[in-house]
Protein backbone atom coordinates (compact mmCIF):
# COMPACT_ATOMS: atom_id res chain seq x y z
CA UNK A 1 0.00 0.00 0.00
CA UNK A 2 1.43 3.29 -1.03
CA UNK A 3 2.27 5.73 1.47
CA UNK A 4 0.34 9.13 1.54
CA UNK A 5 1.59 12.11 -0.19
CA UNK A 6 2.26 13.45 3.61
CA UNK A 7 4.07 11.10 5.00
CA UNK A 8 6.73 10.94 1.38
CA UNK A 9 7.14 14.90 1.36
CA UNK A 10 8.29 14.38 5.48
CA UNK A 11 10.54 11.81 4.64
CA UNK A 12 12.14 14.14 1.98
CA UNK A 13 12.48 16.87 4.18
CA UNK A 14 15.83 16.10 5.60
CA UNK A 15 17.00 15.60 2.15
CA UNK A 16 15.62 18.85 0.60
CA UNK A 17 17.32 20.77 4.40
CA UNK A 18 20.62 18.98 3.64
CA UNK A 19 20.80 20.56 0.20
CA UNK A 20 19.78 24.02 0.58
CA UNK A 21 23.06 25.95 -0.37
CA UNK A 22 25.15 27.32 2.36
CA UNK A 23 25.68 30.94 3.75
CA UNK A 24 29.59 32.22 2.28
CA UNK A 25 31.85 33.45 5.16
CA UNK A 26 32.34 37.09 5.19
CA UNK A 27 34.12 38.71 8.26
CA UNK A 28 34.77 42.16 9.06
CA UNK A 29 37.60 43.04 11.31
CA UNK A 30 38.16 46.26 12.74
CA UNK A 31 34.81 47.63 13.50
CA UNK A 32 32.90 47.69 16.80
CA UNK A 33 29.78 45.22 16.55
CA UNK A 34 27.07 47.91 15.83
CA UNK A 35 29.25 49.26 13.28
CA UNK A 36 29.99 45.95 11.69
CA UNK A 37 25.85 45.59 11.59
CA UNK A 38 25.87 48.33 9.43
CA UNK A 39 28.50 47.74 6.88
CA UNK A 40 26.86 43.46 7.16
CA UNK A 41 23.87 45.28 5.70
CA UNK A 42 25.38 47.57 3.43
CA UNK A 43 27.62 45.58 1.77
CA UNK A 44 25.92 43.20 -0.91
CA UNK A 45 28.22 40.30 -0.94
CA UNK A 46 27.71 39.83 2.88
CA UNK A 47 24.00 38.14 1.26
CA UNK A 48 25.39 35.65 -0.99
CA UNK A 49 25.18 32.12 -0.42
CA UNK A 50 28.46 29.33 -1.63
CA UNK A 51 26.48 28.42 -4.79
CA UNK A 52 26.46 32.67 -6.70
CA UNK A 53 28.71 32.60 -9.56
CA UNK A 54 32.01 33.52 -9.28
CA UNK A 55 31.66 36.42 -11.94
CA UNK A 56 28.82 37.32 -9.40
CA UNK A 57 30.87 37.11 -6.44
CA UNK A 58 34.18 39.06 -8.04
CA UNK A 59 32.20 41.96 -9.05
CA UNK A 60 30.39 42.31 -5.77
CA UNK A 61 33.75 41.93 -4.23
CA UNK A 62 35.55 44.55 -6.21
CA UNK A 63 32.19 46.70 -5.08
CA UNK A 64 32.61 46.01 -1.43
CA UNK A 65 35.07 49.13 -0.88
CA UNK A 66 32.85 51.38 -1.83
CA UNK A 67 30.19 50.07 0.16
CA UNK A 68 32.33 49.74 3.08
CA UNK A 69 33.26 53.71 3.02
CA UNK A 70 29.07 54.49 2.18
CA UNK A 71 28.61 52.89 5.57
CA UNK A 72 31.24 54.46 7.15
CA UNK A 73 30.99 57.78 6.49
CA UNK A 74 27.08 57.63 7.90
CA UNK A 75 29.24 57.43 11.35
CA UNK A 76 32.37 60.38 10.42
CA UNK A 77 34.93 58.19 9.09
CA UNK A 78 35.82 59.36 6.03
CA UNK A 79 39.27 58.29 5.33
CA UNK A 80 38.93 54.19 6.20
CA UNK A 81 42.00 52.09 4.85
CA UNK A 82 40.75 48.38 3.95
CA UNK A 83 42.54 45.43 3.19
CA UNK A 84 40.45 42.24 1.84
CA UNK A 85 41.28 39.19 0.31
CA UNK A 86 38.80 37.08 -1.57
CA UNK A 87 39.42 32.43 -1.78
CA UNK A 88 38.15 29.70 -1.72
CA UNK A 89 37.95 26.57 1.41
CA UNK A 90 36.11 23.62 0.06
CA UNK A 91 32.94 23.90 -2.38
CA UNK A 92 32.80 27.50 -0.72
CA UNK A 93 34.20 30.80 -1.23
CA UNK A 94 35.54 33.51 1.62
CA UNK A 95 36.11 37.23 1.77
CA UNK A 96 37.78 38.60 4.66
CA UNK A 97 37.95 42.71 5.16
CA UNK A 98 40.29 44.06 7.83
CA UNK A 99 39.32 47.56 8.00
CA UNK A 100 41.06 50.95 9.59
CA UNK A 101 38.16 53.59 10.21
CA UNK A 102 40.78 56.34 10.16
CA UNK A 103 40.40 59.56 12.53
CA UNK A 104 36.58 60.28 12.49
CA UNK A 105 34.84 63.97 11.33
CA UNK A 106 33.85 65.99 14.27
CA UNK A 107 30.15 68.65 14.88
CA UNK A 108 32.64 72.20 13.89
CA UNK A 109 29.49 74.19 14.16
CA UNK A 110 26.03 73.54 14.92
CA UNK A 111 22.86 75.72 14.29
CA UNK A 112 19.83 74.15 15.15
CA UNK A 113 16.84 76.70 15.20
CA UNK A 114 12.88 77.11 14.62
CA UNK A 115 11.50 79.78 12.59
CA UNK A 116 7.93 81.03 12.17
CA UNK A 117 5.42 81.30 14.90
CA UNK A 118 7.04 78.16 16.95
CA UNK A 119 9.84 80.06 17.58
CA UNK A 120 7.80 81.11 20.86
CA UNK A 121 6.51 78.15 21.76
CA UNK A 122 8.46 77.08 24.81
CA UNK A 123 8.35 73.42 24.18
CA UNK A 124 9.14 73.38 20.67
CA UNK A 125 11.79 75.68 20.67
CA UNK A 126 13.13 74.70 24.26
CA UNK A 127 15.64 72.15 25.26
CA UNK A 128 13.46 69.50 25.14
CA UNK A 129 13.42 70.06 21.43
CA UNK A 130 17.31 69.73 21.54
CA UNK A 131 19.45 67.25 19.68
CA UNK A 132 21.61 65.00 21.93
CA UNK A 133 24.57 65.45 19.38
CA UNK A 134 26.80 68.86 19.68
CA UNK A 135 29.53 70.87 18.67
CA UNK A 136 32.41 68.22 19.58
CA UNK A 137 30.34 64.99 19.20
CA UNK A 138 31.76 62.61 16.46
CA UNK A 139 29.54 63.11 13.38
CA UNK A 140 26.73 60.31 13.24
CA UNK A 141 24.11 61.29 10.26
CA UNK A 142 22.38 58.45 11.75
CA UNK A 143 21.23 60.59 14.75
CA UNK A 144 20.92 63.67 12.29
CA UNK A 145 18.35 62.06 10.51
CA UNK A 146 16.80 60.77 13.66
CA UNK A 147 16.58 64.12 15.32
CA UNK A 148 15.01 65.63 12.29
CA UNK A 149 12.19 63.12 12.56
CA UNK A 150 12.15 63.69 16.33
CA UNK A 151 11.54 67.44 15.68
CA UNK A 152 8.88 67.28 12.40
CA UNK A 153 7.61 64.88 15.22
CA UNK A 154 7.29 67.24 17.94
CA UNK A 155 6.04 69.90 15.73
CA UNK A 156 3.10 68.04 14.75
CA UNK A 157 2.47 66.80 17.36
CA UNK A 158 1.85 70.58 19.26
CA UNK A 159 -0.16 71.41 16.02
CA UNK A 160 2.22 72.82 13.19
CA UNK A 161 0.83 70.59 10.40
CA UNK A 162 2.35 72.33 7.64
CA UNK A 163 6.23 72.83 9.20
CA UNK A 164 8.95 71.88 7.02
CA UNK A 165 12.76 71.71 6.99
CA UNK A 166 14.12 75.35 5.84
CA UNK A 167 17.17 74.55 5.68
CA UNK A 168 18.56 70.96 6.35
CA UNK A 169 22.70 70.54 5.85
CA UNK A 170 25.64 69.11 6.95
CA UNK A 171 28.26 70.42 5.07
CA UNK A 172 31.60 67.82 5.51
CA UNK A 173 35.38 69.00 5.04
CA UNK A 174 37.37 65.30 5.61
CA UNK A 175 40.28 67.00 4.82
CA UNK A 176 39.55 69.41 7.97
CA UNK A 177 38.40 66.45 9.96
CA UNK A 178 35.01 68.53 10.42
CA UNK A 179 31.40 69.45 9.42
CA UNK A 180 28.98 72.02 9.87
CA UNK A 181 25.56 71.28 10.62
CA UNK A 182 22.49 74.06 9.98
CA UNK A 183 18.94 72.80 10.86
CA UNK A 184 15.81 75.38 10.40
CA UNK A 185 12.61 74.38 10.85
CA UNK A 186 9.42 76.49 9.43
CA UNK A 187 6.80 75.46 11.41
CA UNK A 188 3.65 77.40 9.52
CA UNK A 189 1.11 78.44 11.56
CA UNK A 190 -0.46 75.86 14.32
CA UNK A 191 -3.89 74.88 14.13
CA UNK A 192 -6.65 74.95 16.75
CA UNK A 193 -8.56 72.58 18.06
CA UNK A 194 -11.97 72.20 15.47
CA UNK A 195 -15.51 70.93 16.75
CA UNK A 196 -15.89 68.14 19.20
CA UNK A 197 -17.89 65.19 17.94
CA UNK A 198 -19.16 61.82 19.72
CA UNK A 199 -20.78 58.96 17.88
CA UNK A 200 -22.09 57.44 20.77
CA UNK A 201 -25.11 56.04 22.72
CA UNK A 202 -23.36 54.55 26.26
CA UNK A 203 -24.24 57.64 28.06
CA UNK A 204 -25.72 60.77 28.37
CA UNK A 205 -24.38 63.15 26.13
CA UNK A 206 -23.50 65.86 28.81
CA UNK A 207 -21.49 62.74 30.50
CA UNK A 208 -18.87 61.97 27.75
CA UNK A 209 -18.81 65.61 27.18
CA UNK A 210 -16.89 65.80 30.71
CA UNK A 211 -14.36 63.95 29.55
CA UNK A 212 -12.85 66.76 27.23
CA UNK A 213 -10.20 68.33 29.30
CA UNK A 214 -10.16 71.14 26.56
CA UNK A 215 -12.39 73.15 24.38
CA UNK A 216 -12.73 74.35 20.53
CA UNK A 217 -10.84 77.32 20.00
CA UNK A 218 -7.42 76.58 22.07
CA UNK A 219 -3.86 75.66 20.47
CA UNK A 220 -3.68 72.24 19.48
CA UNK A 221 -1.70 69.38 21.49
CA UNK A 222 -1.75 65.64 20.84
CA UNK A 223 -1.26 65.32 24.21
CA UNK A 224 -4.72 66.48 25.14
CA UNK A 225 -5.82 64.10 22.63
CA UNK A 226 -3.87 61.13 24.56
CA UNK A 227 -5.22 62.36 27.84
CA UNK A 228 -8.56 61.76 26.56
CA UNK A 229 -8.51 58.70 25.02
CA UNK A 230 -6.77 57.24 28.36
CA UNK A 231 -10.29 59.17 30.74
CA UNK A 232 -12.17 57.46 28.11
CA UNK A 233 -10.74 53.89 27.80
CA UNK A 234 -10.32 53.47 31.62
CA UNK A 235 -14.26 55.25 32.89
CA UNK A 236 -15.56 51.41 32.78
CA UNK A 237 -18.11 53.14 30.51
CA UNK A 238 -16.82 52.11 27.08
CA UNK A 239 -15.02 48.52 25.89
CA UNK A 240 -13.78 50.21 22.43
CA UNK A 241 -12.43 54.35 22.33
CA UNK A 242 -11.55 55.64 18.52
CA UNK A 243 -10.04 59.69 18.56
CA UNK A 244 -10.05 60.48 15.26
CA UNK A 245 -8.07 63.38 14.23
CA UNK A 246 -8.34 65.26 10.68
CA UNK A 247 -6.26 68.76 10.40
CA UNK A 248 -8.47 71.42 8.34
CA UNK A 249 -6.01 73.71 6.32
CA UNK A 250 -7.15 76.93 5.00
CA UNK A 251 -7.74 80.40 7.14
CA UNK A 252 -7.77 79.83 10.58
CA UNK A 253 -6.70 76.27 10.61
CA UNK A 254 -8.14 74.01 12.90
CA UNK A 255 -8.16 69.85 13.87
CA UNK A 256 -11.60 68.56 13.64
CA UNK A 257 -11.81 65.90 16.74
CA UNK A 258 -14.36 62.64 16.32
CA UNK A 259 -14.93 60.23 18.87
CA UNK A 260 -16.28 56.71 18.39
CA UNK A 261 -17.44 55.17 21.50
CA UNK A 262 -18.54 51.43 21.61
CA UNK A 263 -20.32 50.14 25.33
CA UNK A 264 -17.88 48.19 27.67
CA UNK A 265 -19.37 45.37 30.02
CA UNK A 266 -21.74 47.18 32.59
CA UNK A 267 -20.97 44.38 35.40
CA UNK A 268 -17.87 43.11 36.37
CA UNK A 269 -16.29 40.37 39.79
CA UNK A 270 -13.39 40.30 40.32
CA UNK A 271 -11.50 37.58 42.84
CA UNK A 272 -8.08 37.08 43.84
CA UNK A 273 -5.67 35.17 46.38
CA UNK A 274 -2.59 36.97 47.96
CA UNK A 275 -0.21 37.05 50.37
CA UNK A 276 1.74 40.19 52.17
CA UNK A 277 3.63 39.52 55.25
CA UNK A 278 1.47 42.51 56.88
CA UNK A 279 -1.60 40.56 56.29
CA UNK A 280 -0.46 37.22 55.76
CA UNK A 281 -2.46 34.79 53.15
CA UNK A 282 -5.68 37.03 51.72
CA UNK A 283 -8.48 36.42 49.49
CA UNK A 284 -10.57 39.33 47.44
CA UNK A 285 -13.83 39.43 46.42
CA UNK A 286 -14.96 43.00 43.78
CA UNK A 287 -17.94 43.70 42.53
CA UNK A 288 -18.79 46.64 39.93
CA UNK A 289 -21.66 47.70 38.21
CA UNK A 290 -19.88 50.51 36.08
CA UNK A 291 -22.65 51.89 34.06
CA UNK A 292 -25.90 51.77 36.24
CA UNK A 293 -27.87 54.11 33.73
CA UNK A 294 -27.42 56.85 31.28
CA UNK A 295 -25.97 58.87 33.72
CA UNK A 296 -22.63 57.40 34.08
CA UNK A 297 -23.84 56.17 38.02
CA UNK A 298 -21.34 53.54 39.55
CA UNK A 299 -22.07 51.04 42.02
CA UNK A 300 -19.36 48.93 43.70
CA UNK A 301 -18.61 46.21 46.26
CA UNK A 302 -15.07 45.80 47.33
CA UNK A 303 -13.58 43.19 50.62
CA UNK A 304 -10.64 41.45 51.49
CA UNK A 305 -10.48 38.79 54.21
CA UNK A 306 -7.25 37.89 56.21
CA UNK A 307 -6.62 37.17 59.42
CA UNK A 308 -4.54 40.46 60.31
CA UNK A 309 -6.74 42.82 57.94
CA UNK A 310 -10.24 42.35 56.72
CA UNK A 311 -13.01 44.93 55.18
CA UNK A 312 -15.84 45.05 53.15
CA UNK A 313 -17.03 48.46 51.22
CA UNK A 314 -20.03 49.58 49.46
CA UNK A 315 -20.03 52.48 47.33
CA UNK A 316 -22.28 54.12 45.03
CA UNK A 317 -21.10 57.36 43.26
CA UNK A 318 -22.36 59.88 40.62
CA UNK A 319 -20.83 62.31 38.51
CA UNK A 320 -20.44 65.64 39.90
CA UNK A 321 -18.73 68.62 38.24
CA UNK A 322 -17.32 69.57 34.72
CA UNK A 323 -14.78 66.97 35.35
CA UNK A 324 -14.86 63.26 34.17
CA UNK A 325 -12.75 62.23 37.77
CA UNK A 326 -15.23 64.55 39.71
CA UNK A 327 -17.53 62.62 41.54
CA UNK A 328 -19.92 62.91 44.50
CA UNK A 329 -20.22 59.09 46.62
CA UNK A 330 -21.89 57.41 49.20
CA UNK A 331 -19.48 54.98 51.02
CA UNK A 332 -20.26 52.02 54.05
CA UNK A 333 -18.63 49.45 55.53
CA UNK A 334 -16.89 47.07 57.92
CA UNK A 335 -13.14 47.09 58.61
CA UNK A 336 -11.08 45.02 60.94
CA UNK A 337 -7.80 45.18 62.05
CA UNK A 338 -6.10 42.38 64.11
CA UNK A 339 -1.93 43.41 64.99
CA UNK A 340 0.38 41.88 67.49
CA UNK A 341 -0.88 44.07 70.46
CA UNK A 342 -4.58 45.32 69.19
CA UNK A 343 -7.63 44.64 67.88
CA UNK A 344 -10.43 47.08 66.11
CA UNK A 345 -13.73 46.52 64.98
CA UNK A 346 -15.20 49.19 62.89
CA UNK A 347 -18.56 50.23 60.82
CA UNK A 348 -18.11 53.24 58.75
CA UNK A 349 -20.57 55.73 56.80
CA UNK A 350 -19.28 58.72 54.92
CA UNK A 351 -19.78 61.23 51.98
CA UNK A 352 -17.32 62.64 49.74
CA UNK A 353 -17.34 64.73 46.99
CA UNK A 354 -14.21 64.84 44.41
CA UNK A 355 -13.39 67.91 43.15
CA UNK A 356 -10.10 68.06 40.04
CA UNK A 357 -7.96 71.28 40.91
CA UNK A 358 -4.73 72.10 39.04
CA UNK A 359 -2.88 70.09 36.85
CA UNK A 360 -2.53 66.74 38.56
CA UNK A 361 -4.03 68.15 42.13
CA UNK A 362 -7.43 66.52 43.45
CA UNK A 363 -9.28 67.41 46.11
CA UNK A 364 -11.46 65.73 48.42
CA UNK A 365 -13.84 66.92 51.34
CA UNK A 366 -15.64 64.17 53.22
CA UNK A 367 -17.41 63.93 56.09
CA UNK A 368 -17.58 60.04 58.30
CA UNK A 369 -19.51 58.66 61.10
CA UNK A 370 -17.41 56.21 62.41
CA UNK A 371 -18.40 53.47 65.38
CA UNK A 372 -15.26 51.34 66.70
CA UNK A 373 -15.20 48.72 69.40
CA UNK A 374 -11.88 48.37 69.94
CA UNK A 375 -8.62 46.98 72.51
CA UNK A 376 -5.19 48.47 72.38
CA UNK A 377 -3.40 46.73 74.77
CA UNK A 378 -5.12 46.68 78.27
CA UNK A 379 -7.58 49.36 77.22
CA UNK A 380 -11.04 48.75 75.49
CA UNK A 381 -13.45 51.22 74.13
CA UNK A 382 -16.56 51.84 71.83
CA UNK A 383 -16.72 54.94 70.19
CA UNK A 384 -18.56 57.37 68.00
CA UNK A 385 -17.03 59.91 65.95
CA UNK A 386 -18.20 62.02 63.40
CA UNK A 387 -15.21 63.40 60.94
CA UNK A 388 -14.90 66.24 58.65
CA UNK A 389 -12.12 66.66 56.76
CA UNK A 390 -10.16 67.71 53.61
CA UNK A 391 -7.39 66.43 51.42
CA UNK A 392 -5.51 67.01 48.43
CA UNK A 393 -3.71 64.34 46.29
CA UNK A 394 -1.49 64.27 43.54
CA UNK A 395 -2.46 61.97 41.24
CA UNK A 396 -0.42 62.00 38.02
CA UNK A 397 -1.58 59.80 34.61
CA UNK A 398 -0.93 55.70 34.37
CA UNK A 399 2.63 54.86 34.59
CA UNK A 400 4.63 51.96 33.56
CA UNK A 401 5.34 49.33 35.40
CA UNK A 402 8.46 50.71 36.52
CA UNK A 403 8.69 54.36 35.99
CA UNK A 404 11.87 56.15 35.54
CA UNK A 405 10.50 59.20 37.05
CA UNK A 406 7.39 60.11 38.83
CA UNK A 407 5.50 61.91 42.07
CA UNK A 408 3.04 61.76 44.60
CA UNK A 409 2.11 64.27 47.36
CA UNK A 410 -0.40 64.27 49.59
CA UNK A 411 -2.31 66.26 52.60
CA UNK A 412 -5.14 65.60 54.49
CA UNK A 413 -6.58 67.29 57.34
CA UNK A 414 -9.38 66.28 59.80
CA UNK A 415 -11.07 66.60 63.05
CA UNK A 416 -13.99 66.34 65.23
CA UNK A 417 -15.29 67.43 68.65
CA UNK A 418 -17.90 67.08 70.66
CA UNK A 419 -20.17 70.47 69.21
CA UNK A 420 -20.74 67.43 66.29
CA UNK A 421 -21.66 64.40 68.41
CA UNK A 422 -18.54 62.61 68.89
CA UNK A 423 -17.26 60.98 72.04
CA UNK A 424 -13.76 62.72 71.77
CA UNK A 425 -12.45 65.35 70.17
CA UNK A 426 -9.45 66.31 68.32
CA UNK A 427 -6.99 67.35 65.32
CA UNK A 428 -4.73 65.61 62.74
CA UNK A 429 -2.96 66.68 60.08
CA UNK A 430 -1.31 64.10 57.52
CA UNK A 431 1.20 64.80 54.41
CA UNK A 432 3.44 62.44 52.44
CA UNK A 433 5.14 61.91 49.28
CA UNK A 434 7.04 59.45 46.84
CA UNK A 435 9.52 60.76 44.21
CA UNK A 436 11.46 57.96 41.84
CA UNK A 437 14.34 59.59 40.54
CA UNK A 438 16.46 58.00 36.91
CA UNK A 439 20.34 57.23 38.10
CA UNK A 440 21.73 55.86 34.69
CA UNK A 441 20.38 53.96 32.24
CA UNK A 442 19.10 51.18 34.48
CA UNK A 443 18.67 52.26 37.83
CA UNK A 444 16.58 54.45 40.27
CA UNK A 445 16.12 56.30 42.88
CA UNK A 446 12.74 56.38 44.97
CA UNK A 447 11.99 58.15 48.22
CA UNK A 448 9.22 58.41 50.31
CA UNK A 449 8.07 60.42 53.96
CA UNK A 450 4.99 59.83 55.59
CA UNK A 451 4.32 62.36 58.91
CA UNK A 452 0.68 63.24 61.11
CA UNK A 453 0.40 65.11 63.63
CA UNK A 454 -2.28 64.95 66.47
CA UNK A 455 -3.69 67.91 68.23
CA UNK A 456 -5.71 66.02 71.89
CA UNK A 457 -5.77 66.49 75.80
CA UNK A 458 -5.77 63.28 76.29
CA UNK A 459 -4.62 60.81 74.05
CA UNK A 460 -6.06 57.60 76.07
CA UNK A 461 -9.33 58.50 74.56
CA UNK A 462 -8.49 58.44 70.94
CA UNK A 463 -9.90 55.17 68.89
CA UNK A 464 -7.64 52.37 67.60
CA UNK A 465 -8.36 54.02 63.82
CA UNK A 466 -7.02 57.17 64.58
CA UNK A 467 -3.64 56.47 66.24
CA UNK A 468 -0.57 56.24 64.43
CA UNK A 469 1.72 52.98 64.21
CA UNK A 470 5.06 52.38 62.46
CA UNK A 471 6.20 48.72 61.32
CA UNK A 472 5.53 46.93 58.46
CA UNK A 473 6.16 46.36 54.45
CA UNK A 474 5.34 49.98 53.41
CA UNK A 475 6.55 51.53 56.53
CA UNK A 476 9.62 50.44 58.62
CA UNK A 477 10.85 46.59 56.90
CA UNK A 478 12.47 44.55 59.40
CA UNK A 479 9.80 45.51 61.91
CA UNK A 480 6.47 43.96 62.18
CA UNK A 481 3.38 45.23 60.97
CA UNK A 482 1.94 48.16 63.57
CA UNK A 483 4.59 46.86 66.01
CA UNK A 484 6.42 50.56 66.64
CA UNK A 485 5.06 52.88 68.67
CA UNK A 486 4.53 53.97 72.25
CA UNK A 487 3.70 50.96 74.76
CA UNK A 488 2.08 50.48 78.06
CA UNK A 489 3.60 49.41 81.11
CA UNK A 490 3.29 45.49 80.10
CA UNK A 491 5.05 46.77 77.03
CA UNK A 492 1.66 46.41 74.79
CA UNK A 493 2.33 48.84 71.54
CA UNK A 494 -0.54 51.20 72.24
CA UNK A 495 0.46 53.82 69.12
CA UNK A 496 1.23 57.37 69.00
CA UNK A 497 0.10 61.04 68.46
CA UNK A 498 2.42 61.54 65.88
CA UNK A 499 4.16 59.69 63.06
CA UNK A 500 7.47 60.18 60.81
CA UNK A 501 8.70 57.13 58.45
CA UNK A 502 11.26 57.86 55.70
CA UNK A 503 13.00 55.51 53.39
CA UNK A 504 15.44 55.37 50.13
CA UNK A 505 15.99 53.13 48.14
CA UNK A 506 18.22 51.83 44.95
CA UNK A 507 16.87 50.09 42.74
CA UNK A 508 18.56 48.55 39.01
CA UNK A 509 17.29 46.87 36.63
CA UNK A 510 19.15 42.82 36.29
CA UNK A 511 17.37 41.44 33.77
CA UNK A 512 13.61 42.43 31.90
CA UNK A 513 11.27 42.17 34.52
CA UNK A 514 13.77 41.60 37.23
CA UNK A 515 15.64 44.16 39.51
CA UNK A 516 17.26 44.12 42.63
CA UNK A 517 17.19 47.16 45.56
CA UNK A 518 18.99 48.00 48.48
CA UNK A 519 17.60 50.22 51.30
CA UNK A 520 16.97 51.79 54.49
CA UNK A 521 13.93 52.75 56.21
CA UNK A 522 13.88 54.75 59.75
CA UNK A 523 10.78 55.77 61.29
CA UNK A 524 8.04 55.57 64.79
CA UNK A 525 4.95 56.89 65.88
CA UNK A 526 5.55 58.90 69.28
CA UNK A 527 3.82 61.04 71.11
CA UNK A 528 5.54 63.75 71.10
CA UNK A 529 8.81 65.60 69.14
CA UNK A 530 10.89 65.64 72.61
CA UNK A 531 10.41 62.00 73.16
CA UNK A 532 10.72 60.94 69.17
CA UNK A 533 13.06 57.72 68.79
CA UNK A 534 13.63 56.92 65.87
CA UNK A 535 14.15 53.05 64.64
CA UNK A 536 15.95 52.37 61.72
CA UNK A 537 16.78 48.64 59.32
CA UNK A 538 18.70 48.49 56.27
CA UNK A 539 17.99 45.56 53.80
CA UNK A 540 17.83 44.32 49.69
CA UNK A 541 15.41 42.48 48.07
CA UNK A 542 14.28 41.67 44.26
CA UNK A 543 11.47 42.99 42.20
CA UNK A 544 9.63 41.14 39.55
CA UNK A 545 7.43 43.31 37.59
CA UNK A 546 4.62 40.91 36.78
CA UNK A 547 1.63 41.54 34.39
CA UNK A 548 -0.34 42.15 37.87
CA UNK A 549 2.45 44.88 39.09
CA UNK A 550 5.64 44.82 40.95
CA UNK A 551 5.90 42.18 43.29
CA UNK A 552 8.37 42.81 46.09
CA UNK A 553 10.12 40.54 48.22
CA UNK A 554 12.69 42.11 50.91
CA UNK A 555 15.05 41.24 53.76
CA UNK A 556 14.90 43.72 56.39
CA UNK A 557 17.58 44.06 59.04
CA UNK A 558 16.88 45.88 62.20
CA UNK A 559 19.70 48.20 63.75
CA UNK A 560 18.32 48.69 67.02
CA UNK A 561 19.70 46.30 69.45
CA UNK A 562 16.18 46.02 71.52
CA UNK A 563 14.48 44.95 67.94
CA UNK A 564 12.53 41.90 68.26
CA UNK A 565 14.23 39.89 65.19
CA UNK A 566 17.56 39.93 64.12
CA UNK A 567 15.80 39.87 60.55
CA UNK A 568 12.41 39.64 58.47
CA UNK A 569 11.05 38.79 55.29
CA UNK A 570 8.51 41.63 53.54
CA UNK A 571 6.77 40.46 50.43
CA UNK A 572 4.13 42.88 49.03
CA UNK A 573 2.44 43.57 45.77
CA UNK A 574 1.56 47.18 44.63
CA UNK A 575 3.21 50.21 42.36
CA UNK A 576 5.66 51.81 42.96
CA UNK A 577 4.16 55.28 43.71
Amino acid sequence: MPAPRSCRFLALLPLLVLSLPGQAEVVFKGLSRTTEKVVRATVGLAAESCTAPDARVRRLYRRADAEIRQALEVYGYYAPTIDKTLGREGDCWQARFTIERGPRVGIRSLDVSVSGPAADDAILSGASARPDFAVGDGLNQRAYDAYKLELAGLARRRGYFDGRFATSVIDVHPEQLAADIRIDYLSGERYRFGPIEFEQTVVDPEIAARFVGFVEGEPYDADRINDLYAALLTSGYFQGVEVLTTPRPGPGPDVLVRVVLTPGKPRTWTTGLGYATDTGAKFRLDFRNQRLNEMGHQFEFKSQVSKVLGAGTVSYRLPDGNRHDEWFSINTGYKYENPEDSRSDEFRLGLQQNRRRRDDWHETRFVDYIHENYRVGDERGTSDLIVPGISWAEQPLLLTGRPRYGRRLKLKLSGTGEWLGSDTAFMQLETGGKLILPLGSNARLLTRIEAGWTIKDEFSDLPFSVRYFSGGDGSVRGYDYKTLGPTDIDGNVVGGANKLVGSVEFDAQVFDNWSAAVFVDSGNAFNSFSDMSLKTSVGAGIRWYSPLGPVRFDVGVPLDDDAPDSWRIHISLGPDL
